[in-house]
């Protein structure tokens, strides 16, 4: 199609300057006689070449027309949203002055996060310290477990080989010396 025009426009444009130059030779009385009778016999042809070409480029702007008519009913809604756009770029514009303190914070959020690891590796390592020190602490327990528990035994054996209170002070002195309590009925 974009050829379609300038060529009915070149054919349009010679065809108006074969009828002046016909018009101008017929005035001036030379031998324009045979082209003046002739020019109207070519202008019939012409005019339907450049006639042809016309239709050919009317019918090539059909498709066109039928696109623009669909482009121009998808951007009707586009005059309504232009005022809400409006308001949407004044909306946006203190976004452009938050952007630095977005970045401030950011970027403080960052040294507190690399604090934080710097933290949590301390404490790790303060973690497996105080897991070697507890592990210490458990092996102690049960050493004093033991002896404890041989203290408890020895405890028993002792308060096992007491006197009776209810016997009399000899009696519980021979209890001691022997080692063992005097049968009752001796």
């Amino acid at each position: 199609m974009p050829d379609v025009l300038p060529r009915t426009t070149a054919n349009l444009a010679s065809l108006t300057d074969e009828i002046v130059a016909a018009d101008e030779t017929a005035h001036d009385g030379g031998g324009g006689v045979l082209a003046g009778l002739l020019a109207p016999l070519r202008l019939p042809e012409r005019v339907i070449d450049a006639l042809d070409s016309l239709v050919d480029a009317v019918q090539e702007l059909s498709p066109m027309r039928v696109e623009l008519t669909r482009v121009r009913e998808q951007t009707e809604p586009l005059a309504e949203l232009m005022p809400a756009m409006e308001r949407l770029i004044k909306q946006t514009e203190p976004l452009s002055e938050l952007l630095p303190a977005l970045e401030s914070v950011k970027r403080e959020l960052g040294e507190q996060l690399e604090r934080l690891r710097e933290l949590i590796v301390a404490l790790e390592g303060d973690e497996s310290h105080l897991n070697v020190t507890a592990g210490t602490l458990v092996v102690e327990l049960v050493a004093m477990h033991k002896t404890v528990s041989g203290l408890q035994d020895d405890v028993q054996s002792v308060t096992e080989r007491l006197p009776d209170a209810s016997k009399g002070p000899l009696q519980k002195a021979h209890d001691v010396l022997t080692g063992g309590a005097a049968d009752p009925s001796s």
